[in-house]
């Protein structure tokens, strides 16, 4: 155990002995930056500059919440005036009177300022007269300014000369969570470090360790919970920790944790995702009105299912990833299998409505109907077709030979003849190429087809016709050039003069509609009203499905 851990190990007994109680992120607030998790790269160049004593005079920590920006600046404060080396520190001793001061809140060359209770410019010009005084104690005159970004803009103009060439005794240390607020004027005269998100990993292990000095039993799914629901935010996990123990005492389990988020079964949460990309609205609204009866918050179900979402799409693009360091062994054996049924496009789908979604749910007052109707968005959108489907169908297309494309010359060359022709279309009966003509819109040869020719055999590309009348070269020229620029391949047509059985369509149409009314006539009812009116004739025979169509 390091020097860091003993000395939180100390306060934290000392608390306890007291009396009063201290929430965990104040009791384990790191003292040393050995303690200090998830932030290697800022603490390696914090010490290369104070061993090469390049040290500047104005510092700026940015980064979300809770990851260690104010303390940062507070262990950087304290190793500058640490009195047990001859030259400021990355490593604070703890134990001289300059520490111990910082470290108990009342070292008067340490000035911890809040900007957003001292906005002002009156305040910075306060300050920037203080800063002409020499250290009383340490061996600098430390300025900290906490939520920097909270500052007017009258207060920054105010702060920038002194920012640019303060006096050799005096540091700024400045902490922001919004740097996109901060002036850029304020922001070249001082060394920014980021600080990043803590990884999940490393806030189990803090957790972990903190569980193990209180005497407290926890399970590798609460852990798991706890400190992804913290969003890389050591501090908070820590609350939610010191919330934990509240409700579990000496015992914490995932059930608690669960009830404690909002969260329920992980398994019931998975199915309604997998039903959301299956398309079934009845399975989807089943599951949604399970997870409510069982407390979880809507929101939240929204906010599961992104993070759901985005593990198996995670799966899908790279399947050998080892998820197990970020999620329960259940989990990844779920993403694992639901991403074997899907696609990176299906996916995006869901990721994308119910981003959009979760914006909507936050402007309305019926969270539940809002968040079913995202929901069922989710269900519907999954059955519809991806693009690239789509697009692939449509190279499919442009690939197709244009068959309405006219043709400069009526025969084909010997190549085009052994040529591959896409035989998509059917010409395998009469009536087939009658609609495939049709569909074309050469109603001029599907006109001469019906009326003119008397078809006595068919074959696709090869016929033996009759024409109706005697004068037929016109037709038959007409026939030949518009096949061929239709189908791009010659068609062998005979001609046969002998008499012959067969008929046109319009022939067999009408004959067809003469029966009919020869039919009608045997009729008794139609027979009595022709009888009555002798001059009356059948004109056409209609079915009363025809009508209704009509």
């Amino acid at each position: 155990m390091d020097n860091g851990q003993e000395n939180i190990d100390k306060v934290s007994v000392k608390d306890a002995n007291s009396g009063e109680y201290r929430v965990l992120a104040r009791r384990y607030r790191p003292k040393t930056f050995d303690n200090l998790i998830g932030q290697s790269a800022t603490v390696r160049i914090l010490s290369n500059a104070f061993d090469l004593n390049r040290i500047a005079h104005a510092f700026l920590f940015t980064g979300v919440r809770g990851v260690g920006k104010t303390t940062a600046a507070r262990i950087v404060a304290k190793g500058l005036n640490c009195l047990k080396n001859n030259h400021p520190t990355i490593a604070p001793c703890g134990v001289c009177e300059s520490c111990i001061a910082a470290q108990n809140d009342r070292h008067v060359d340490i000035i911890e300022i809040d900007a957003a209770s001292h906005t002002g410019v009156d305040d910075m010009r306060e300050l920037t007269e203080g800063v002409r005084y020499k250290p009383s104690v340490g061996r600098f005159r430390i300025y900290i300014i906490d939520e920097v970004h909270m500052l007017s803009n009258q207060a920054f103009n105010a702060l920038l000369k002194t920012l640019e060439e303060p006096p050799d005794h005096a540091k700024f240390i400045f902490c922001t969570t919004e740097i996109r607020k901060i002036p850029i004027t304020v922001l070249s005269r001082c060394q920014k470090y980021d600080l990043r998100r803590v990884s999940t990993s490393e806030i189990i292990s803090h957790l972990k360790m903190i569980c193990e000095n209180e005497k407290v039993t926890i399970d590798s799914e609460s852990l798991n919970l706890l400190s992804r629901s913290s969003e890389g935010s050591v501090r908070d996990s820590l609350s939610l920790l010191d919330q934990a123990i509240s409700i579990g005492k000496s015992n914490i389990k995932a059930e608690d944790v669960k009830s404690m988020l909002g969260l329920s079964d992980k398994s019931k949460l998975w199915d309604l995702f997998d039903s959301l990309m299956e398309g079934d609205p009845i399975k989807v609204i089943n599951c949604f009105e399970t997870l409510l009866n069982d407390g979880s918050d809507p929101f939240l179900i929204i906010e599961e299912l992104m993070l759901i979402c985005h593990n198996v799409t995670r799966a899908i693009a790279v399947p050998s990833l080892d998820m197990s360091q970020s999620m329960s062994e259940f989990e990844a054996n779920r993403a694992i299998n639901s991403a074997k049924n899907l696609n990176i496009p299906s996916v995006n789908k869901c990721w994308q409505i119910l981003l959009k979604g979760q914006t909507e749910i936050q402007s309305t007052y019926s969270i539940k109907e809002a968040t079913e109707m995202i929901l069922l968005r989710v269900t519907y959108a999954a059955n519809l077709p991806d693009l690239t489907d789509l697009i692939e169908k449509s190279n499919l297309i442009k690939k197709k030979p244009k068959l309405t494309n006219p043709l400069e010359n009526n025969i084909l060359s010997e190549n085009d003849k052994n040529s591959n022709i896409d035989d998509s279309y059917d010409l395998s009966t009469f009536d087939k190429l009658l609609e495939f003509v049709k569909n074309n819109k050469e109603l001029s040869l599907y006109t001469i087809l019906i009326d003119q020719i008397r078809m006595v055999e068919y074959k696709p590309y090869n016929l033996k016709v009759s024409f109706v009348k005697k004068e037929y070269n016109d037709f038959l020229n007409t026939i030949n050039r518009t096949l061929l620029k239709l189908t791009k391949k010659n068609w062998k047509i005979e001609v046969l003069k002998e008499k012959n059985k067969a008929n046109s369509i319009t022939e067999k149409a009408e004959i067809e509609a003469e029966n009919k009314k020869n039919k009608l006539k045997d009729n008794i009812i139609v027979k009595s009203i022709l009888n009555e009116f002798p001059e009356s004739e059948i004109i056409e025979v209609k079915n009363l499905e025809d009508n209704e169509k009509g």
